[in-house]
This record gives structure tokens, sequence and C-alpha cells, in this order.
């Protein structure tokens, strides 16, 4: 039965940066203050008007196809785990997969899942490594929610940031590959986080596009993603060491065994206090918001893509992968880097439009 290795990764930010200076202009200096001091953001990457996520990620692919030379009629499996596609039909797998110029015999499809999203694709794609169905494949995670924000959302325009990240997976040699996965759901906590008027259950009109102030002064429609800041952070902070122990018994193995630890980056105070309640030591842990944000579904990937280019990542390393979020869901894999190593690849991470 074959098993899936990532064999390569790479990562894509706007260039545009909203910085704390922009938003205490807009909100305050004591707020934004505040609000950076928790979560150590002081810098988001948020795209362009007319850019879109599929943009980002198919820029992430394309400098990943060519760093490694990988020939586009290999390329047998292609997801894109996004919720902010550029259509709601067709899926934006197939928007990239002309864009990309891969071959009729690629699976191709679309992932709608949230913070959780990168080992979710990881078990779908190891899924089909293992049916015989694909022994190459490309997973692109992006997500741009500036443009889903209310700029007057002081609790999350001051969050997130848009990204994309593009992993290869080939058949595994040896010891190396995805050795296991732990999933879980608590739907009782799906509102949340949530877009409410984007769908069929609440179409769009007049009333979904007014704008209301809550008793604090944050502002957001219905048609605006919003989130209860107080029930996620009780979530992840009880909830995510909670599925992580378990995880690691499930695995056979203990934070001792592993050389690296990465977690979905919504908030550094509270990826700090998951670490602090796992034991794991500060080599072995890693941070990627401060100038970036909250990558949504692109994350926990872009946390290993930077861990990659930062040289954290050694050859024959043992990393578990956390990552949780909307659902309320969350997902672990335990990943064995290969012999050879990952190699960074050598294009920036910055994103510019294709010509």
């Amino acid at each position: 039965m074959l098993r899936a290795a990532i064999t390569a990764i790479h990562h894509c930010v706007p260039t545009r940066r909203l910085t704390e200076a922009e938003l205490e202009a807009r909100f305050g200096a004591k707020n934004v203050q505040s609000i950076a001091k928790l979560s150590g953001i002081h810098e988001r990457r948020i795209v362009e008007p007319g850019t879109t996520a599929a943009d980002l990620g198919f820029a992430a692919a394309e400098r990943l196809l060519a760093g490694r030379n990988i020939p586009r009629e290999t390329i047998d499996l292609l997801i894109v785990a996004t919720q902010t596609g550029d259509y709601q039909i067709p899926g934006t797998a197939y928007v990239l997969h002309e864009r990309l110029k891969l071959s009729q015999h690629c699976i191709a499809y679309d992932l709608n899942q949230g913070c959780a999203a990168f080992p979710y694709a990881l078990a779908m794609a190891q899924g089909q490594f293992a049916a015989g169905l694909a022994k190459c494949a490309l997973i692109i995670n992006t997500d741009a929610l500036s443009g889903i924000i209310h700029p007057q959302d002081r609790t999350l325009v001051t969050l997130h940031g848009d990204g994309a990240v593009a992993t290869l997976l080939e058949v595994a040699k040896g010891e190396e590959g995805l050795l296991g996965f732990h999933f879980g759901t608590d739907s009782a906590g799906w509102r949340y986080l949530c877009l409410p008027a984007s769908g069929a259950r609440q179409p769009r009109s007049e009333e979904t596009r007014k704008a209301i102030a809550d008793e604090t002064g944050n502002v957001r429609s219905a048609e605006h993603f919003q989130m209860n800041g107080q029930a996620i952070f009780h979530f992840a902070i009880h909830k995510v060491p909670e599925v992580t122990n378990e995880a690691l018994k499930k695995f056979g193995v203990t934070v001792a065994d592993l050389d690296l630890v990465v977690l979905h980056q919504a908030n550094r105070f509270m990826i700090e206090q998951i670490y602090k309640k796992l034991g794991v030591p500060a080599e072995k842990q890693f941070f990627y918001l401060e100038n970036v944000g909250n990558l949504s579904g692109a994350s926990s990937p872009a946390v290993l893509s930077e861990a990659v280019r930062q040289g954290k990542v050694k050859p024959g390393a043992l990393v578990l992968l956390a990552a949780f979020g909307v659902g309320l869901s969350w997902g672990l894999v335990l990943i064995r880097i290969g012999q050879d190593g990952l190699a960074p690849i050598a294009a920036s991470t910055d994103y510019t439009p294709a010509t």
C-alpha cells in the first residue's frame, strides 16, 4: 500500500502590509496596541483589490513546480483547500487546474475547510495514494479573508492576513511520510466562526447588507465573516491540548520524540498556552504570524514552509502538526521528513501578479 510523503512546500503572501499605524488611525492606539500585545501580530499581509486566493495559490504552485522541475503531466491529484474561492460554482480546483496546465488524467477538487484544512487535505491525498489513485499530488491551501471582513471589525481586521501554500506529495520511501492522523469535530460551536449570509440558508438582501455596531462599537454585517473570540479562545486552550495528547498516545510517541510541533497560528498568546500545557520546549516551537497575521487554512502549512526556509526542519525530522478552528474542527498529522530533507524553494514568498 502506497504512503504519501511531503517532498516540497512553498508559501506565498501579498506584498501589501496592513500596519499597526494604519489600524491605530482607524480604531485608536489603545485598542490596537492591546490586541497586538496578546495576538503577537504587528503586520498583516492582505491582497490588493482584484487579487484573489486563487491568484495567491497559483503563484505558490507555479514557484514550487518550477523550483523542483516537476513535469506537469506527473501531477495526478490536485486538492485546493479554500473557503474564499473565485466562484461558488465551479470549484477553484478547476480554475487552477487550467491555469497550471495540468493534464486531463489529474483528479481535481476543492476542500471547503477552514483552519484545519491542511491535515484534512493531507489525509485525503493519503487515502488516494493508498487506493492506488494517485502517486504525485499537489495540495494548495489558500485563503483571502480580508475581502470578507468588515473594515470596521477590529476583532478580525487586526488578526487576519491572506496567503497560500503549495505542497507536493510523492510516494514515500523507507520510513518517511505521513505516519498518522487524528481528527475530531465539536459542531456545537459551528456558529462561533461563520459567514451568515453566504449561501442558501440566508440569501443576501438589503437587510443582510446593513452594518451593525455591537455594544463595544465593533461593526459587521451578515455578509461579513464573524467570530466569537472568547469561545474560540476557550476551545483552543482547553480542547487542543486534550486532543493533541490523544493523538500522541494514538501515534505511540511523546513530545520528547518530536523535533518540531507546528500549530495553527491564530494568536501568539493562545499558541504559547497550548505549547505550555503540552510541555513543548522552546527549541521545538515555531512562530510565523508577527508580520503576516492569521492565514486561516493556509496558516499551519505556511508555518511548516517558513520553518523549512529557516532551516528548522532537518532531514529525518519527526514533526507533529496540529490545526484547529472553523467547525469547530481539529486535525493532527505526524510527519516523518525524508533523509534527503526538505530544501526550500529558492523563489520569493512575496506575491507578484503573473505576467
